[in-house]
């Protein structure tokens, strides 16, 4: 009872992001170390996914710098989830962890990766950090503050109204299955906006909508850490997310549409 109730004991978050925001440049130095001297091993996962010793050593790190500050802990991070973490849906205070997102950039050397990290209660993100190592990039948001940041200044999502104008990024699910969700969707789109583009890393990609470069993000088969953090963020830059089919979203579920609220609706009725 007495863990259970320091679980759930409310995290300062003014606190809780500016240490974020120091333990996730001190793993920047971790991955630029390996980014540059290319000396890391490839572990095969499942199917085509891989992973690294730069994302077990990142996240290694970040776990126990966390639990060093807050000894009572829950953790959903990419290294460690086990297959079935529906037991997780409900906790509160749950570290969400994305050690590096966009393996496949970092490992051929494109700068499009980013470390995530975010406070979640039962679904919803309450603090998100996410750190862009290579583009010195900081982005943060949490629930008692309004706005979101990139290094600390204000950013908001893109204000394109015309379909014809609009940006899109999707990207590729390790499960080939949930691949063919995005190649319908794109089917719908793609007679209606300017541009369709892969970028390879959710986080990182999702940051950029935050901040306007794209104007919609969607994919089929993310898991909570490949969303936690952008979540808020995108929310707190005056973006909107839902599933493609225009449910409420939370961080556990796998099929995302984040846009730039105004052209939400538009899209909802081309995917439909």
């Amino acid at each position: 009872m007495e863990k259970e109730t320091n679980l759930n004991k409310e995290i300062n978050l003014n606190e809780a992001r500016e240490y974020l925001v120091e333990i996730s440049s001190q793993a920047e130095e971790i991955l630029k170390g390996y980014f540059t001297s290319k000396n890391y091993f490839v572990k095969q996962k499942e199917g085509v996914d891989f992973t690294t010793k730069a994302d077990e050593e990142v996240d290694k790190f970040l776990v126990k710098a966390i639990q060093k500050k807050y000894p009572q802990s829950n953790f959903l991070t990419e290294e460690t989830a086990p297959k079935d973490y529906s037991s997780l849906k409900n906790k509160e205070n749950l570290w969400v962890i994305d050690p590096l997102d966009g393996t496949i950039n970092f490992s051929r050397r494109h700068p499009n990766f980013a470390i995530s990290i975010a406070l979640v209660n039962k679904g919803r993100a309450k603090l998100g950090v996410i750190h862009v190592p290579i583009q010195n990039e900081t982005y943060w948001a949490q629930e008692d503050k309004n706005g979101a940041f990139l290094n600390n200044k204000m950013i908001n999502v893109s204000k394109t109204e015309n379909l014809r104008e609009t940006t899109i990024a999707c990207d590729w699910a390790w499960d080939l299955e949930k691949r063919k969700n995005v190649v319908d969707w794109i089917g719908k789109l793609i007679g209606s906006v300017r541009q369709i583009k892969s970028m390879g890393s959710a986080v990182a990609d999702m940051a950029s909508l935050a901040k306007g470069q794209i104007d919609i993000y969607m994919h089929s088969g993310l898991s909570p850490w490949d969303m936690a953090a952008a979540s808020i963020i995108i929310e707190k830059a005056n973006g909107k997310i839902t599933t493609p089919k225009g449910e409420k979203w939370n961080v556990f579920n796998p099929d995302i549409l984040a846009t730039n609220n105004i052209l939400h609706q538009q899209i909802l009725d081309l995917l439909k």
